[in-house]
């Protein structure tokens, strides 16, 4: 992502992203990234400009998410999205999505078989 795409401006920072066919500019609250990190009120305000600017880069699929859900809520044709305090949700996962692996181990029994000797591959002989 280019430099001049992420910016700070006062309590904001404002991200331009291409959304549903539109460019759209993105504009995130300090106290929507503060919900989402779950910082104390004292170590909000110690973060930096540069620090929000990297928390938009880095968590920008969950940025988006969140713009998208804002669209689909209001107006379809906006061209600016505020994003304020507890609308930063926690990463959600896709509809169908389901973990492969549920717990405990996927194979049902033991694959080994014991009682043939090392080296051979058949259980019998097939010229009888």
């Amino acid at each position: 992502m280019e430099n001049d795409t992420v910016r700070s401006m006062g309590e904001s920072t404002l991200v331009d992203v291409w959304i549903n066919g539109k460019m759209r500019s993105i504009c995130l609250s300090r106290g929507a990234i503060d919900s989402f990190l779950k910082l104390p009120p004292d170590a909000s305000a110690k973060m930096s400009d540069g620090e929000r600017r990297e928390f938009v880069r880095t968590h920008l699929a969950i940025v988006v998410a969140a713009a998208k859900e804002r669209l689909s809520a209001t107006s379809a044709n906006a061209e600016s999205v505020l994003i304020d305090t507890g609308q930063l949700g926690p990463e959600k996962k896709e509809k169908g999505f389901t973990e492969r692996r549920r717990g405990g181990d996927r194979r049902k029994g033991d694959r080994r078989q014991s009682g043939r000797a090392k080296g051979d591959r058949r259980g019998t002989d097939r010229r009888t």
